[in-house]
């Protein structure tokens, strides 16, 4: 296992509460070393972060209309009113690359958990994600031109 990490030195980690969901190495092929320091960094992560948005927000409505019985009427009292932000569960997602012999974050994107029901928030299941994800990743780190950090700032 060792020798198939040293061989593929990119990576992406999804973290529910900094325990790891999914991690995953790969490789990226005409990487370009300039998207590190750049502004399209965010949007990489930004849009890796949203198909893990969307695969929750389609098992959250599958797991309320699997629940959800038309012919029971709801009552004021049966409104649960607690804040859901209460005891709040965060997602992370983490882009990291070797660099020199290590590994280095690059991009790192925490969002709210809560929103979704704790059954679909603690059965994050990404696998058939994780080609897009990967994908994703790959297409933005490997552009020709990036917008540097420093070109904002001087201007």
């Amino acid at each position: 296992m060792k020798r198939e990490i040293e061989k593929t030195p990119y990576e992406f980690i999804l973290y529910i509460n900094n325990n790891i969901v999914c991690q995953r190495y790969f490789n990226i092929k005409g990487f370009n070393r300039s998207s590190i320091d750049s502004v399209e960094i965010r949007e990489i992560i930004d849009s890796c972060c949203n198909i893990v948005k969307r695969d929750l927000k389609t098992k959250t409505f599958e797991y309320l209309y699997k629940y959800f019985n038309p012919y029971v009427k709801q009552e004021e009292a049966d409104i649960d009113r607690r804040n859901i932000y209460e005891n709040e569960d965060f997602f992370d997602l983490e882009i990291r690359v070797e660099d020199k012999g290590v590994r280095k974050t690059i991009a790192k994107q925490r969002f709210s958990g809560n929103i979704y029901p704790p059954k679909v928030r603690y059965s994050v299941d990404i696998r058939e994600l994780i080609p897009k994800i990967i994908s994703c990743i790959q297409e933005g780190l490997s552009r020709k031109n990036y917008t540097e950090i420093n070109e904002i700032v001087s201007h």
